[in-house]
């Protein structure tokens, strides 16, 4: 199934130490670049994480926010460590005395200092289940959303396609009328030029004309690319990059059409067609 590269999700689960908030979100990027934020006390299982995410999507700017809202004091992150804190400031007034200085000591200066603040010795093992679950059932939801996203991008590129299908037959039909409108342009200039032609030298003409104008091959490829396209949305891997190439071969064969023509409608149907190219394209550049 098509998929979107933008896409978010968010868990909660609760752990021993408090309650545990997950997030997931994405936006489109060429390759899969993952950024995990998360307590330092979590993070010797983000290379599991890491394996987990990477096993699921293949492109996008992911970022996983991990965050703890701790129960009480004894479970948070840091504590304040006052044994050390009050040694220090012993220490600083007696090198204060010594010195004969005055200097001050802020409370942020303070708990700048090592072994002020203390990391909290939480086991991150035990924290390791809640977190998994949590994790799993956010990438669900994560990745049915993208999928959601997905369906919606996919509804609007085939409908630009029908579209482009319609012009390319309006292209088709066209050109025999693209034709005999230079057969009586060249039969009219001649005509008032009062030059007598020569019937064989109007039909090497018309040859070159027609040649000019053959879009033959144009046609049959836009046909072909769109139809491939459509058969590229029936598989299961991501397609994203496989879609990106067809365009630009779609947006070739307009260009080529339009500088080969010589009818106005013809020119106009190649401009249309460059327009619809352009949203596909603008569409594709979030598709997995």
């Amino acid at each position: 199934m098509l998929r979107s590269m933008t896409g978010f999700a968010r868990e909660t689960a609760p752990t021993e130490i408090g309650q545990l908030s997950l997030e997931i979100r994405s936006v489109n990027h060429r390759y899969l670049d993952p950024t995990f934020k998360m307590p330092d006390l979590l993070r010797a299982l983000e290379p599991e994480l890491r394996e987990k995410l990477q096993n699921a999507i293949s492109r996008g700017k992911v970022e996983v926010g991990i965050r703890i809202d701790f129960d009480d004091a004894e479970h948070s992150n840091l504590h304040f460590n006052p044994a050390i804190a009050q040694s220090l400031l012993a220490i600083h007034a007696e090198a204060n005395a010594l010195l004969g200085a005055d200097s001050k000591l802020t409370a942020l200066q303070l708990m700048q200092l090592p072994g002020v603040m203390k990391a909290s010795s939480v086991d991150a093992e035990s924290i390791k289940a809640p977190l998994f679950f949590a994790f799993d059932q956010a990438l669900v939801a994560f990745i049915a959303h993208r999928e959601r996203e997905g369906a919606r991008l996919q509804q609007m590129i085939e409908e630009r396609l029908a579209q482009m299908e319609a012009l390319v037959e309006k292209a088709k039909a066209q050109r025999p009328v693209a034709i005999e409108k230079i057969e009586q342009r060249l039969r009219t200039r001649l005509e008032n030029l009062n030059i007598e032609h020569d019937p064989q030298r109007l039909e090497q003409e018309l040859v070159y004309v027609i040649q000019k104008l053959d879009i033959d091959e144009e046609i049959d490829r836009l046909t072909a690319h769109i139809a491939e396209m459509k058969n590229v949305f029936k598989r299961k891997e991501p397609i994203g990059r496989r879609l990106d190439f067809l365009t630009q071969e779609l947006n070739r064969e307009a260009n080529t059409l339009g500088s080969k023509s010589q009818d106005v409608a013809l020119t106009q149907i190649g401009v249309d067609l460059k327009v619809l190219i352009e949203q596909i394209r603008e569409q594709i550049q979030n598709i997995e």
